[in-house]
């Protein structure tokens, strides 16, 4: 990128010169960070799953409710699944077919009856909830969107997310129908694929 100023000279020579070079580098650490900050891995990813996963999408084609998409990494131009469950929740389906799926053991498999995944943690914004504004408890969309028992209630009539059992797969926001949303999932992750 260059920066031109414009010469004064007669009106039908108007010529356009460089001044000087613009840095591309500038601030490209802090633009991935805010780019990533809401993404989240997929279920199942384990602590080497950045050198594991080859890009081969097998995950993402097989999720039944299209949840996780590639991103590329400008390092080595390989894709990584990821999902954002600010936008779309992940469904923590019982036989897990987007581990099933990976060939490379960089998802690894969960016993649903003794733990979950942890994506994030859900949390209420009061003001834009249908409850605040009626003063009853007119909506729980984000009750009955909940896949794990007990993990959304109501105090004052917003919801309240259990931090022992919220998984933050973001079903809860996906239900949510305010806009703005009154519910956030904060992601665990602060992920890098640089």
């Amino acid at each position: 990128q260059e920066v031109w100023t414009e010469e004064k000279k007669l009106p039908s020579e108007k010529n356009l010169t460089p001044v000087k070079k613009i840095s591309e580098h500038k601030n490209k650490t802090t633009v991935k960070s805010k780019l990533f900050r809401t993404l989240a891995l997929p279920p199942g990813a384990n602590k080497n799953f950045f050198s594991l996963c080859t890009g081969c999408n097998e995950c993402i084609f097989s999720c039944p409710y299209t949840v996780l998409f590639p991103v590329i990494s400008q390092k080595d131009e390989r894709s990584f699944p990821f999902f954002d469950p600010n936008a779309k929740g992940c469904h923590l389906c019982y036989d897990w077919p987007c581990i099933n799926a990976c060939p490379e053991d960089a998802l690894t498999m969960y016993d649903v009856s003794k733990t979950t995944p942890k994506f994030g943690k859900a949390k209420g914004i009061g003001k834009h909830c249908i409850n605040d504004q009626t003063k009853e408890k007119t909506c729980d969309a984000c009750q009955l969107a909940c896949p794990i028992e007990k993990t959304v209630n109501f105090r004052a009539n917003l919801p309240i997310f259990s931090d022992s059992t919220c998984t933050g797969c973001g079903l809860c926001v996906e239900a949510c129908p305010t806009f703005p949303k009154a519910i956030q999932i904060k992601t665990l992750n602060n992920i890098s694929i640089s």
